[in-house]
């Protein structure tokens, strides 16, 4: 190592100055120039080590990879990248291994060897050690000026760094291991470590004056004491071991390169001295020292120490030699010719050489090279005048101290601190862990030694543009970024019990990550920026998997599983933990079979979901099913937009991709291999463009139908409570937008009910609490929303208990139906907009229904319930669901059909306080209750009910614009049928009257009234059959090119009351009028009212042009018709009637039919009008 040729060092940082100034007409000296760099730097240091910490990386800098053992010596990789320690900038442009450090030539050829252990594993730490050298021009040639003529300049100042193993630590962690080596070097000596990593020795050197003494000029006169110099001198003081020191003039400074002959006596001197006074001369003490790091240029920078020695002979100009008294030892500097790399090195001219020093002593030739320290013990410097004192316990080799002395001022030293003592001016040296590396015996595998890199010890840092979250960890890809971790399992395995945050920096991820009886981990990401993909290997696997934890979120990620799930939870059975409070928002998901499961155990605890604003689009491929499947308590699942992703077509006209540019790795290629996209990576530009775009800006508008492959939409599992589907859009698939319930084999879940199916048996249980409300669910090809509908030919009840189904938009669906086999159970499926099977305590409110079944052969319903109680269908809108029919010769498809279709309605006793009271309670709601919807429906009826309880139908809006020619019950009534099997409790009295009226005996005394009085009991417990229909509008519109024909328009049946007041009802069909043209709509009633109790009041019956022989056909027990106002007859009957004030637009014969019917049906008759 060369050394500065300065004049002196008088840095002090404790005098807090900031930078250096200059002075008109002033001398500038070095020392301005260097202090001015020593407080740049220094500051610069300090707050890097502040700001960034005492040491870290960025990157992958001197990150320890890749351990082995060649030919029994322990080598690793050493990457490159930087890495700030103590604030100095460590920078290495390519990888190195341990064994070819450029920066140590000189590493002993069999320094550590394979460990021998026999018995316990080992633990060594490997470290890194830096500092700041000179470098001069005699080093690196290439400083040199040549337009100088020959002198140089300046000097470099290089930082170096070197990476040691201190093998047999002992310990098993970072910190434990480092903290252990720090104290062992304390122990040895070799000083302790500061916060900044660097190394602070226990050592001073302190300078005192002779009284008197002789001047090195015999002819000066003598001084009184002090510096006895003639000359200003920079007095370099550096300790050779912790025994000994060596001195010079200069500060050392005289540096050469030169050769030694083969008997290591005689030295050639390459660099020419630059004048007689630098001439090597007897007795003077000289250092030889060896190559100790190779420059990027080739040349060879100096070691720090070397062989000391004195001159034996003086330095001959004429050969350029001259002699040692000590020989330097043959293998002196050689290390580095056992080198792999070795040919590299010794391409110079020459190609073996060395670098000398020469600590010139003045006149001092007498002293040894090397001189013995006593410590605390004052010690001369030759003849100058000088006794410095060691004190401490630290000497530490090549430490050193610049006293600068002057004639002027003999007994006063420059830094002053001198007289009382001072640390070491150099070398300072700065440390720190890299890696933990773990040896396992031989006896624990098969006889071969095993070592592992356990722990990374580097620190991790970020830009401060980039530090914008509270992250535990971060985790790069090692390629676009970089993180404390590359893997998310990684990060994940090492954070601490209670948790953390780990935050997904930019680029692509692979990863499998399980997250197992775990709590508090948040996962997040730079959202389109992060991008996580299984692993080619487990690409049918989850890319996270959560069992048994709770307070899990994964946000803000782009999870790519294109042939599997990207997250799973998944409960053990046996676990007593369920999971919960589990957030998954703001990622972008692409995938094949689930985009989200959720399988919690059924514990009796909320799980607490949360599904929230995520873009999820699904692969369209056979394999796909629901986008998100929930089987869990108190979820929520709001403002995600799901889309099922088709493959290019050129023939959508709403498709926003380039059908012609698919990009270099298809996913819907049919001949792709799937593992090929994960082993070979993902075209990032594809895949964001063209598969997130699409799941992003593609808006359906009904125009091109597509035939889908994945079920796509959400689905909600059997025994689930408490469920929130919110504002979701939803838009793509086979299946239906929200399916409710699930099925699975008996035994795997604690199901209430079990059917057997295709000699399997299967179960399911009820949904509880259920609210979806404002989604948007488009061109689904089932139902938009849907109990689920099993197998091909049958169904089975999804009992819903307590459901909210409010204001979402159902448009485009029901276009891809499963084949029909009109002989087979399957014509009892329904599909449409809102589809339930088993529904109780039904509120289905302010819903848009519309354009579903854009086809007039399939059967589709707006509103369909195969069983329910408490219903309440209130404010809808459901228009063109379905086509009319324009043919007579269409071949229209049997199965359920219709704008609101409620197959059965029961209205329920509160059976608890029957069984607890022996009473029946009845809560007051109706089966059925219609209020101020808006029904228009292409082909069957508008509305139907099938009822045993009250039903109300007030201020809707019935539209049928065909008869459904395959339903029976179209043809007797085309638009609206009710059917009501309460019973009036008017005609229980009137039987309990008939039986206390009976005097006729019977064969066993009482035994007829007794079974009739029991009869009459229990039919008290039943609900009445109270039906009204007030303030509607109905119309039967049959203005098409087909022929219909039926019964009626209208049909309600009860054996209670009808309430039929304010109701306007029109028949209205079309007569052709062109020659030869027959066409002609017929309908025998307008209105049919059948019940124990009628009240028709104030309606309007128009039948307009359609054939119709009767406006109205009622009849009742009671039957009240007033104000009523009818295009054809009105047909009443009844023993008791009032029928007053009715007005009739063609009354021809309306008597003598009446009559005619009356006598024909047994019933009194009389004027009605």
């Amino acid at each position: 190592m060369g050394t500065f040729d300065i004049s002196r060092i008088n840095f002090d940082k404790k005098k807090h100055y900031t930078s250096v100034r200059m002075q008109q007409g002033r001398v500038l000296t070095d020392d301005d120039w260097n202090e001015n760099e020593r407080i740049d730097k220094e500051i610069q240091r300090v707050t890097n080590s502040e700001i960034i910490g005492s040491f870290g990386t960025s990157n992958d800098g001197f990150k320890i990879e890749n351990l082995r053992l060649d030919s029994g010596l322990i080598n690793f990789d050493i990457l490159p990248g930087t890495l700030y320690l103590g604030g100095l900038r460590l920078e290495l442009e390519e990888m190195e291994t341990y064994r070819l450090q450029k920066d140590w030539l000189q590493q002993p050829a069999l320094l550590n060897g394979s460990p021998d252990i026999s018995e316990s594993e080992q633990y060594d730490l490997v470290y890194l050690e830096t500092w700041q050298q000179a470098v001069s021009a005699v080093e690196d040639s290439s400083l040199f000026e040549v337009a100088l003529g020959g002198p140089d300049t300046t000097t470099r100042v290089r930082n170096m760094r070197r990476v040691l193993i201190a093998s047999g630590i002992g310990q098993c962690s970072c910190v434990e291991a480092w903290n252990k080596l720090v104290e062992q070097w304390q122990a040895e000596n070799k000083g302790t470590l500061n916060k900044q990593h660097e190394r602070i020795a226990d050592i001073q050197l302190k300078v005192t004056f002779l009284n008197t003494g002789l001047p090195d000029d015999l002819c000066s006169p003598s001084a009184a004491g002090g510096y006895l110099g003639a000359e200003n001198q920079a007095i370099r003081v550096q300790l050779i071991d912790n025994n000994h020191f060596t001195w010079g003039f200069d500060n050392a400074a005289p540096f050469y390169k030169v050769t030694i002959s083969a008997d290591g006596k005689t030295v050639h001197v390459i660099t020419d001295p630059k004048d007689q006074y630098h001439w090597p001369l007897s007795n003077q003490v000289v250092e030889i020292l060896p190559w100790s790091a190779v420059l990027s240029n080739g040349e060879k920078v100096a070691a720090q120490q070397g062989h000391l020695t004195k001159v034996e002979s003086s330095y001959d100009p004429d050969s350029g030699e001259f002699t040692i008294v000590d020989s330097l030892p043959a293998d002196f500097g050689a290390d580095w010719k056992s080198r792999a790399n070795k040919d590299d090195l010794d391409d110079q001219d020459p190609a073996e050489y060395f670098y000398m020093r020469i600590w010139n002593r003045g006149d001092d030739l007498s002293s040894d090279s090397k001189i013995n320290i006593t410590f605390g013990t004052p010690q001369l410097l030759g003849h100058t005048g000088l006794q410095i004192t060691i004190t401490g316990n630290d000497a530490v080799a090549s430490d050193f101290w610049v006293i600068a002395a002057r004639p002027e001022t003999p007994n006063l030293v420059v830094p002053w601190e001198l007289e009382h003592g001072l640390p070491p001016h150099g070398v300072r040296r700065f440390f720190a862990p890299l890696a933990l590396i773990q040896w396992m015996p031989s006896t624990f595998n098969e006889g071969n030694l095993e070592g592992k890199i356990i722990h990374d010890c580097r620190k991790k840092f970020h830009p401060l543009t980039e530090q914008g979250c509270c992250c535990t960890f971060t985790v790069g890809d090692g390629k676009q970024s970089q993180g404390d971790f590359n893997s998310i399992q990684e990060a994940v395995d090492n954070l601490p019990g209670a948790g953390g945050k780990i935050c997904v920096l930019a680029g692509e991820h692979i990863a499998n990550v399980s997250i197992l009886n775990r709590k508090q981990i948040r996962i997040s990401g730079c959202g389109e920026h992060s991008i996580v993909r299984p692993s080619s290997d487990k690409m049918d696997a989850p890319i996270f998997l959560i069992q048994n934890s709770q307070k899990i979120q994964i946000d803000n990620l782009t999870l790519m599983a294109l042939d599997g799930i990207a997250v799973e939870v998944n409960d053990t059975k046996d676990s007593k933990v369920g999971s919960e409070k589990i957030t998954i928002k703001e990622n972008q998901i692409i995938a094949g079979i689930h985009a989200i499961r959720i399988t919690a155990t059924d514990i009796g605890i909320d799980n607490c979901i949360d599904i929230l604003y995520n873009q999820i689009g699904m692969m369209d491929k056979p394999i796909g099913k629901a986008a998100i499947f929930s089987i869990a308590d108190d979820v929520l699942i709001e403002r995600n937009r799901i889309v099922v992703i088709p493959a290019p077509n050129k023939d959508d006209p709403d498709d926003p991709r380039n059908p012609d540019n698919p990009g270099d790795k298809d996913p819907f290629d049919p001949c792709r291999d799937p593992r090929l996209s994960y082993v070979n990576g993902f075209s990032l530009a594809y895949y964001s463009y063209s598969l997130i775009r699409y799941v992003v800006i593609y808006n359906p508008s009904g125009r091109f139908i597509k035939g889908y492959q994945a079920e796509g939409g959400i689905q909600i599992g059997g025994t689930s409570e408490r469920v929130r589907i919110l504002e979701n859009e939803i838009i793509g698939g086979k299946g239906n937008g929200i399916t409710l319930g699930h099925l699975t084999q008996v035994y795997s879940r604690n199901y209430t009910t079990a059917f057997s199916y295709n000699d399997n048996n299967f179960e399911y249980s009820p949904l509880y609490e259920i609210i979806i409300e404002r989604n948007k669910i488009f061109q689904m090809g089932l139902s938009g929303i849907s109990a689920l509908l099993y197998g091909g030919e049958s169904s089975h009840l999804s009992i819903v208990n307590d459901i909210s189904i409010y204001r979402n938009h159902i448009r485009y669906c029901t276009h891809q139906l499963p084949e029909r086999n009109s002989n087979t159970s399957s014509t009892n499926l329904a599909f449409g907009g809102i589809i339930l099977n088993d529904c109780e305590n039904g509120n289905i409110s302010e819903n848009r229904i519309e354009e579903n079944g854009r086809s007039e052969t399939i059967p589709v319903c707006g509103i369909y319930i195969f069983y329910g109680e408490k219903i309440i269908i209130s404010t809808n809108y459901i228009v063109k669901n379905g086509l009319p029919i324009t043919d007579n010769d269409t071949p229209i498809i049997a199965g359920a059909r219709g704008g609101i279709v409620i197959k059965m309605s029961f209205k329920a006793a509160d059976f608890k306080n029957v069984f607890d009271a022996k009473i029946p309670s009845f809560d007051g709601i109706p089966a059925v209750k219609l209020i101020d919807n808006i029904v228009e429906q292409p082909l069957g009826h508008a509305l139907f009910i099938m009822a045993f309880g009250p039903v109300s139908a007030i201020g809707n809006q019935f539209t049928s614009l065909s008869t459904d020619k395959t339903n029976m019950l179209s043809l007797f009534a085309s638009s609206v049928l009710i059917f009501n099997l309460g019973v009036s409790k008017d005609l229980l009295l009137i039987g309990f009257q008939n039986m206390a009226n009976s005097n006729s005996p019977t064969s066993d005394g009482s035994a007829l009234s007794t079974s009739y009085l029991q009869l009459l009991q229990s039919l008290q417990y039943l609900p009445n059959g109270k039906v009204m229909f007030s303030g509607n509008q109905t119309t039967l519109d049959m203005r098409s090119a087909s022929i219909n024909f039926g019964i009626s328009s209208q049909l309600i049946c009860s054996l209670d009351d009808i309430a039929f007041n304010n109701n306007q009802s029109e028949l209205a069909g079309f007569l052709s009028l062109e020659k030869g043209s027959t066409s002609f709509d017929l309908m025998l009633f307008n209105t049919m009212l059948i019940a124990a109790t009628i009240r028709s009041n104030d309606n309007r019956f128009s039948d307009g042009l359609a054939l119709t022989f009767y406006s109205l056909f009622s009849y009742g027990y009671m039957n009240t018709a007033l104000g009523n106002q009818s295009t054809h007859c009105l047909m009443t009957f009844g023993t008791l009637r009032s029928i007053y004030h009715n007005i009739i637009l063609i009354d021809d014969l309306c008597n003598d039919q009446k009559q005619y019917l009356s006598e024909a049906m047994a019933v009194p008759v009389g004027k009605d009008y």
